[in-house]
């Protein structure tokens, strides 16, 4: 059971609703993939299949190549310019915005996963995968009650956030959480999660920085509905 450093419940907590998020997620070789052995063709005709193929319009793929060594990019837009899929000689980057719901976080992780199985042609050095979300709090009253402990701080003190760095030696990494007054909502919360691991990105790592992700925010009495 999840519970807050004053050891309450998650049901004791406030609850708040996620409004919209991205998602992103970079992986970094070991070592530079010169343009010879990093097989753009391949790899494009290969995204352009499904999954990542139904969101595509093939004639938006484009590479640019400074040299026939270590410079050059593949890319790749999705959803009309929503999301986008990076490949050049230092690893992958797969972007994602306007995320609203957890059926499109499932489709977004599909397709991170399908794009770097597709594009990955060298040993991970490390993965980084940063998730950013706006989200109000049910009840909205909830929002004053819990910027109490920033605006009794002093005169004009309006509103408040935590930073939190979280060890995660079993994924050999750590994450960073932060949570601020959202500039998109009003008297709602912005999170930011920053994870750095040294593990290569699959569905049991996307699994496990959810729930650190959960614990984080639970240690400032916020939870997240589970429908």
């Amino acid at each position: 059971m999840i519970t807050d450093i004053h050891g309450r419940s998650i049901n004791e907590m406030r609850h708040v609703r996620i409004q919209d998020f991205s998602l992103s997620t970079a992986i970094e070789y070991h070592r530079p993939v010169i343009l010879g052995d990093a097989k753009l063709d391949s790899v494009a005709k290969s995204l352009a299949l499904p999954p990542c193929g139904d969101f595509l319009n093939p004639a938006d793929i484009a590479v640019t190549k400074h040299n026939e060594l270590f410079s050059y990019t593949l890319s790749i837009p999705l959803f009309n310019g929503a999301a986008s899929i990076v490949v050049n000689a230092q690893g992958i980057t797969i972007s994602f915005k306007q995320g609203k719901t957890k059926d499109h976080l499932a489709l977004m992780m599909k397709l991170t996963l399908a794009a770097l199985e597709a594009a990955k042609v060298e040993k991970v050095k490390r993965s980084l995968i940063t998730f950013n979300a706006h989200a109000v709090f049910d009840p909205p009253s909830d929002y004053t009650e819990h910027m109490k402990r920033f605006t009794g701080l002093g005169q004009n003190v309006v509103s408040g956030g935590f930073v939190l760095v979280t060890q995660l030696p079993e994924l050999e990494g750590e994450l960073r959480y932060a949570s601020e007054k959202s500039l998109a909502y009003p008297e709602g919360l912005f999170f930011a999660a920053n994870a750095v691991c040294q593990k290569d990105v699959t569905p049991a790592l996307f699994e496990a920085l959810a729930g650190k992700f959960e614990a984080a925010a639970a240690l400032e009495e916020i939870a997240f509905p589970k429908t």
